[in-house]
């Protein structure tokens, strides 16, 4: 290994580099350094500074002078990291890149995807949150290597590198992390925690007398409030052989709160005191990165009297357009101490409730942004080992403590929880509540200090802070009970296990199904200390939060199929910090199940809790019916049919009546159902045209919309499978060759339909066999089809909504020149609608339409004069999703364009539904989704809120 260990604090807002020179010992210890990161500080100059701002900054064309941000190692970089990123791009609105750490963790997008800066404009090249985290990493060890006197050996890339993570972070992020720090090129990775790190640097940067004040049994409460998410803590001190030894007892539940959301309130506070009315999304984010600037300055002690705070103009009103406000220490403190640390009783939870205000970046912050109430959660949690229980010191650590005066108000605000008051011989006394209060060197360089300390404990076998990790882990299984209440779930890693540690649980014995998907739920608590690998228990959901679960299909050889086999369960925690699971034969037999990081989680919202509380009912049909309804269809397409066999046109009036019930009433678990007999038949649909047809609308039906159920993802990627072999030539089901071309009508009746069941690639693969006749190239000949199939093309086009933003542009500025027809085609105003909404059916928010670019449509549809009824219904339907409220700065429309919008809603008959959604933010409703998708949908399928 190298001779250097390094510590790297990721953070959100400032990035810290620690090392440790193993060739250089000092008395008493290491000694831990600080490596100054050369950066780009201004147009043309290049200097070191401690912290490298956690910004990017992407220049126009014509934006900086040849060389402005040119850097010893690198002439010409598309983009640049730190001080003038952050300055220079705060004055240049939409081209700059902030909190990628928080969108890292954001499981409401990709996070591989290009997205970043949420609030460019559509000219912005953009970066995903893994490739910007990657690019700071990268600067670290390009900058570091560049270093005089550097010698090949020394380079980064081979050196022991700790990297540092929120305590809160789940396995998603921690493996995000980890792959970030591998595209950087860095070999010899650990992740840490950064409350731990914080810790290690109060170790490692005072005498043992120091340390000593920490007696054996006190707890010391970390808590850290960074720049964007908030983690508590519990180390307990305890004594081994005489020696002063730390246990990491606790740690809390992941919160995306921090800096960045007070910067957020703050500027919130100034918006609403600015003449002009609301500002756009990228002026917005130039005056978050104004008020942290000034709430820095106005904590100060002392404090200036007052701190300008700029927003400049756009375009034409760059200057005549820019206003300035005075903000003072008071405006500061009331928007911090009453909205963040308020004061708050022990027994104060968090509220829940909407984001709204918060969601203003698109990042889905907690629901209360209290920190003092999710503290009094987490202790009250925590500290349960009987009456008296109490924490006895205090670390704090993140940069928004840097002012004395917050480190103060939280002492205080937990003052009154642990002060008690008692009854001695008739008079009462105080118990008063003085904790110790660990001071560190440096809020910014602490963790990076802790993270090369820890390092080197590692490295010379010092003793590091014990309690393994911080959670215990389950997968939910069947079992029996009834409606016992509970979830049943399995443990299968205890909270405390060692990192490195590999637990094999002989019992119980499973069933892991092969050779057909299969699902496993993944849960993990921070409060349930006492549950042991192997345990089959019913927790209460509230203990429990649910992690992306593991889908997927395990294959057992070549020739194997589809069985179940017996098996036990195997669990591994990495010197990573991410968590492995293993199923394990008693013939050896071992298949390793990785978490899968792009899969979208929500909270559960309030509509989710109370169908939950009143029970919803689900329909399930006799199998009797469900058989004789497959029977129908098994028939039709036999080769060779009976002579029974239904006619394809008879065949859905035939299906209606076995179940005895009609197709619009078909709970979503039917329509699966009826797949599993349509599958099979695929081959008989090349028979005749009419059976092609038929098998496509049947399909197209029971697999709408091609998600709702967790298997969905493997059935459409069966259909996906069995239609693209047959377009190759190859036999499909077990079938001849086929006799019937695919394509026509329902064919693309049939993938709009399922399009949400596609993955991203897939989507794209379907778009290129539309793209030549959607999208002709001048002057290249081809043939259009008719024109049912050409609208049905359209239409699927448009309900590809995990094609990138820019590709939905180019289709939205092709459908709108058919809109400006008379007549107008019937797909166009439908396919614009799809293709600019604001709330996607769907779709993530890294493939929405910039707000820029829908104006730009809606500005050419507001004159439209409709010819019939049909028309005028199309069109403002279409108007209202354009311009709909979503919450999200960056993805709504101008105030100005909407409120033209309105106006034209108001001055024709229209629901009242539709102009509500433009005037407010509220939830899709059932109409509404229908009218979005094309028609109705199954029953009990709930779409996401994402």
């Amino acid at each position: 290994m190298g001779r250097y260990l390094v510590g790297i604090d990721l953070g959100t807002t400032n990035i810290a580099v620690a090392y440790v020179d193993t060739a250089s010992r000092a008395a008493g210890g290491p000694r831990l350094n600080t490596f100054h990161v050369p950066q780009v500080v201004a147009a043309g100059q290049v200097q070191s500074r401690e912290l490298l701002p956690s910004f990017l900054y992407i220049p126009g064309p014509h934006d900086l002078a040849p060389g402005a941000i040119d850097l010893p190692w690198k002439k010409g970089p598309p983009d640049t990291a730190g001080l003038f990123a952050r300055n220079h791009g705060a004055k240049v609105p939409g081209r700059q890149i902030s909190s990628a750490k928080s969108w890292l963790c954001h499981p409401g997008v990709d996070r591989t995807a290009p997205l970043l800066p949420w609030a460019g404009p559509p000219d912005v090249p953009r970066l995903s949150p893994l490739e910007v985290s990657a690019k700071y990493l990268k600067h670290i060890v390009e900058a570091w290597n560049a270093a005089p006197n550097r010698k090949p050996e020394d380079k980064l890339e081979e050196q022991t590198v700790v990297v540092t993570v929120p305590a809160s972070f789940d396995d998603v992020a921690r493996n995000l992390t980890a792959e970030a720090a591998k595209q950087a090129g860095l070999k010899h990775v650990t992740l840490l925690e950064e409350p731990q790190a914080a810790f290690y640097a109060w170790l490692g940067t005072h005498s043992p007398q120091e340390a000593g004040m920490l007696k054996p049994g006190m707890r010391c409460l970390v808590v850290d409030v960074g720049g964007g998410t908030s983690d508590f803590s519990l180390i307990r001190a305890g004594e081994e052989q005489g020696e002063l030894t730390f246990i990491r007892d606790a740690v809390g539940d992941h919160l995306l709160l921090g800096g960045d959301n007070m910067d957020l309130a703050l500027a919130k506070a100034v918006e609403a005191k600015l003449p002009g009315g609301r500002l756009d999304a990228a002026q917005f984010g130039a005056l978050v990165q104004a008020c942290r600037t000034a709430k820095e300055a106005l904590l100060a002690d002392p404090p200036p009297p007052s701190y300008p705070v700029t927003v400049v103009g756009k375009g034409r009103s760059v200057v005549g357009g820019t206003v300035s406000i005075n903000i003072t220490a008071q405006d500061v403190a009331a928007a911090l101490f009453d909205g963040f640390f308020p004061n708050a009783p022990f027994d104060a939870d968090p509220a829940k409730g909407p984001r709204t205000g918060l969601q203003e970046m698109g990042l889905p912050y907690v629901s209360d942004p209290a920190v003092s109430r999710h503290l009094a959660a987490f202790l009250r949690q925590q500290l349960q080992d009987g009456a008296g229980a109490r924490v006895d010191a205090i670390l704090f650590n993140g940069g928004v403590f840097q002012p004395e005066v917050l480190r103060q108000r939280v002492v205080e605000v937990m003052r009154p929880w642990f002060e008690r008051t008692e009854n001695k011989t008739g008079g009462g006394s105080l118990t008063k509540w003085d904790p110790l209060v660990l001071t560190s060197p440096s809020l910014d360089l602490a963790v990076a200090w802790g993270a090369a300390y820890f390092a080197w404990l590692k490295h010379s076998g010092g003793r590091r802070i014990g309690g393994g990790i911080p959670r215990s882990y389950y997968v939910a299984v069947e079992a029996d009970g009834g409606a016992a209440p509970g979830v049943p779930v399995l443990c299968v890693v205890p909270r405390r296990m060692q990192e490195g540690e590999e637990v094999k649980m002989p019992e119980p014995v499973l069933e892991l199904a092969l050779g057909e998907p299969v699902l496993f739920p993944l849960f993990t608590s921070t409060v349930r200390g006492d549950d042991k690998p192997g345990q089959v228990l019913r927790l209460a959901e509230e203990s429990l939060m649910r992690l992306p679960p593991l889908h997927t299909i395990l294959r057992g050889g070549k020739r194997a199929g589809a069985k179940r086999v017996p098996v036990t369960l195997a669990a591994k925690c990495t010197e990573i910090g991410t968590l492995e699971l293993y199923c394990e034969t008693k013939e050896g037999n071992r298949w390793r199940l990785e978490f899968n990081v792009r899969d979208v989680l929500r909270e559960p919202t309030k509509e989710d809790t109370e169908a939950d509380a009143a029970g919803a009912v689900i329909d399930v049909f006799p199998e009797e019916k469900v058989q004789a309804a497959g029977g129908l269809v098994s028939a039709t397409f036999g080769d060779p049919a009976p002579a029974d066999a239904p006619s394809t046109s008879d065949l859905p009036k035939l299906i209606e009546a076995a179940l005895e019930s009609p197709r619009g009433d078909w709970p979503t678990g039917l329509c699966r159902r009826l797949w599993e007999f349509l599958e099979p038949a695929a081959g008989g649909r090349s028979k005749s045209p009419g059976h092609l047809s038929r098998w496509y609308n049947l399909t197209g039906f029971a697999l709408r919309p091609g998600f709702g159920d967790p298997v969905d993802r493997y059935r459409v990627e069966a259909l996906w499978k069995l239609i693209t072999a047959a377009a190759s030539g190859q036999a499909a089901g077990g079938a001849k060759k086929a006799t019937v071309p695919e394509g026509g009508a329902d064919y693309w009746i049939m993938w709009r339909r399922v399009s949400g069941g596609l993955n991203a690639a897939l989507q794209q693969a379907l778009f290129s066999r539309l793209k030549p006749t959607l999208l002709p190239v001048k002057g290249k000949a081809f043939s259009r089809p008719p024109a049912n199939e050409y609208a049905e093309m359209w239409r699927a086009a448009a309900s590809l909504e995990r094609l990138d933003a820019k590709t939905r542009e180019t289709l939205g500025a092709a459908v709108l020149r058919d809109c400006k027809k008379a007549p107008v085609p019937t797909y166009a105003f439908w396919a614009l609608t799809r293709l600019g909404a604001r709330v996607q059916f769907y779709g993530p928010l890294n493939s929405v339409v910039h707000p820029e670019i829908v104006e730009q449509w809606i500005d050419e549809l507001l004159p439209f004069a409709p010819g019939n009824e049909s028309e005028k219904n199309a069109w403002l339907f279409c108007l209202s999703q354009l311009a709909r409220r979503s919450g999200l700065r960056a993805v709504d429309v101008s105030e100005s364009t909407r409120q033209r919008v309105l106006e034209a809603l108001r001055a024709h008959p229209c629901p009242a539904a539709w102009p509500r959604m433009v005037d407010e933010v509220v939830a899709a409703e059932g109409e509404e989704a229908s009218r979005l998708f094309g028609e109705s949908l199954p029953i009990g399928l709930r779409l996401s809120r994402g």
